[in-house]
């Protein structure tokens, strides 16, 4: 229960909010004018660095001279510069005196994860982009203001640079520096994060949210939402003793510390415990939507995630679906601000926009286009700039544009650019398949194979390996080459979002027939046929290979 000073404090907080998003709303109109305040912001962080002096970005005024200036460039373009920086050497890319606050990391085309600099001002950005996401869903929502919000955070400090900067989510840093009065309605906190298995993670937050009045959760993985309940079904037993305790079991939590913290406050509710025995007797499973009032939830919705609907709503009940957002490590792109749909405003107050149209992604130094010049129903790839030091950087995300609000595009996440399969938020790439597979045969001693790796939706999802070799043990192994290509691809695997790579045996008379449709259908040349050995979607391997909907 909220106290008198709480309301007061949050209402005040929430006037202040309502002024920043009157404050958003009226950039939106004003394009040319956002684009160029995001550009003094962006080049603001960079004057004076390494990577100024040499591209003349000291004298970069409009964002014309930013093209001329500066190259498209991608992460393994800056990558260089970005370990120079993780060593010590800040102006390489930065202005004098900038202090990092940590880099946040995400899954590369490579086995070395990107880090993406985290600046004070990238930081204020970041943070000003979820709230504005945030006051318009709670406006949507009143009856969801001053009541408990679950929310799963990340680590900020999973690793080191050489120079002792911490390396992590994102998510991590912003909620062990949200304002204390928002942090009251959280109902995890940030030590949760330092849970090594998952489902102890799950467990922590939904133990301590039963007993509160959840409002409503927010992830950026729908799956995450999907985990959380079925562990507090799987472990309702557990999680009703505790309840009944005042306890947390050591076993599902056995970092010590970690557990003397979440339970300093807990006390034994043996009220709540028997209506939760009440409730799992009444419906047969343990459920949020039955011992929690949910207002909504919030998480991806789009591009293939939208399967998870179904599924969600299973566990979390009918209620409105706020898609978070096109939102990456490296910055914000959209803000949603209705519910049930993907589309988003462009967020023009974090950054810089250029849009590569889709069908020239492959050009190295293709055209861009300003957000002024993106058409309705066209398909784009984003380039942004902004105060993480990366500037005209490709981010690889393909959207699609739904008109405009203001004057400003409204955009829709689609699939990431290139052969990119991403069903947990794994985004895992064809370099990364075709390195595990030639691993792993290294590995067991056997002759690298045809193969064709795609995901398969079940419950959780998971990778097929359709190949021609009848090694048992090559699956597997392909399996944990792919957790040390891709981090992401690690995570879910060990959170359970998503299942192991399974093998089904490809005969040779069955890979030349697809081939042949595959030619026909291209109808290119046959010396420029290339087989993919990734599909990136589920719909797309069950076209190819129908049985794979039940195989």
């Amino acid at each position: 229960m909220a106290t008198f000073l709480e309301h007061l404090a949050a209402r005040v907080a929430y006037q202040h909010a309502q002024r920043v998003y009157r404050r958003f709303v009226a950039t939106l109109g004003d394009l040319a004018g956002s684009e160029q305040r995001a550009l003094r912001r962006a080049l603001s962080v960079v004057r004076g660095s390494e990577l100024a002096r040499r591209h003349g970005l000291d004298r970069v005024r409009s964002i014309v001279d930013l093209r001329r200036a500066l190259p498209l460039m991608t992460y393994d373009d800056y990558r260089p510069i970005i370990d120079r920086v993780c060593d010590g050497a800040v102006g390489e890319l930065f202005s004098r005196g900038t202090r990092l606050h940590m880099f946040a990391t995400s899954s590369g085309t490579t086995a070395a994860p990107k880090r993406v600099p985290v600046t004070g001002a990238f930081v204020e950005d970041y943070r000003r982009g979820w709230n504005t996401f945030g006051l318009k869903m709670l406006s949507d929502h009143p009856e969801a203001v001053l009541r408990a919000i679950l929310q799963s955070s990340g680590r900020h400090d999973v690793d080191r640079t050489p120079a002792g900067v911490p390396c992590g989510a994102i998510t991590g840093l912003l909620a062990r520096t949200q304002k204390r009065i928002v942090r009251r309605f959280y109902v995890g906190r940030p030590e949760i994060a330092h849970i090594d298995d998952p489902s102890g993670r799950y467990y922590a937050l939904m133990r301590l949210g039963v007993q509160r009045d959840v409002a409503f959760a927010v992830t950026a993985n729908p799956a995450t939402l999907i985990q959380m309940a079925r562990t507090a079904d799987e472990q309702s037993e557990t999680l009703i003793r505790d309840v009944r305790d005042g306890t947390l079991t050591p076993t599902m939590v056995p970092e010590q510390y970690v557990r003397q913290v979440l339970s300093a406050k807990l006390r034994p509710d043996p009220a709540r415990a028997a209506e939760l025995e009440r409730l799992r007797a009444e419906h047969g499973q343990l459920r949020p939507r039955d011992y929690w009032s949910i207002a909504f939830v919030a998480c991806w919705i789009g591009g293939s995630l939208g399967h998870y609907l179904q599924r969600l709503r299973q566990w979390w009940g009918e209620v409105p679906v706020r898609d978070v957002g096109l939102l990456a490590s490296e910055g914000r792109v959209s803000i949603p601000l209705e519910d049930n749909t993907p589309v988003g405003v462009l967020d023009v107050t974090s950054g810089v926009f250029e849009f590569i149209p889709a069908d020239q992604e492959q050009q190295a130094q293709p055209e861009t286009l300003g957000p002024a010049e993106v058409v309705a129903g066209g398909e784009y790839v984003v380039v942004l700039s902004n105060t993480s030091g990366l500037l005209r950087y490709r981010l690889g995300d393909v959207v699609r544009v739904h008109g405009r609000l203001g004057a400003t595009p409204l955009v829709e996440f689609l699939h990431r650019a290139g052969r990119v399969a991403s069903v947990a938020g794994e985004k895992l790439t064809e370099h990364q398949v075709t390195s595990a597979v030639q691993m792993a045969c290294e590995e067991l001693g056997i002759a690298e194979c045809d193969f064709i790796i795609a995901p398969r939706w079940d419950d959780p999802p998971h990778y097929v390996l359709r190949c021609t070799a009848a090694q048992e043990t090559l699956a597997p192994a392909v399996d944990g080459a792919l957790c040390r290509q891709n981090e992401e691809y690690a995570s879910r695997r060990r959170s359970q979002r998503l299942g192991p790579l399974v093998s089904v045996k490809l005969a040779p008379v069955e890979l030349a027939a697809w081939d042949r449709r595959l030619r026909e259908t291209r109808r290119g040349a046959a010396e420029q046929f290339k087989r993919p050995c990734l599909l990136t979607t589920p719909e797309e391997h069950e076209l190819h290979f129908p049985e794979a909907g039940g195989s």
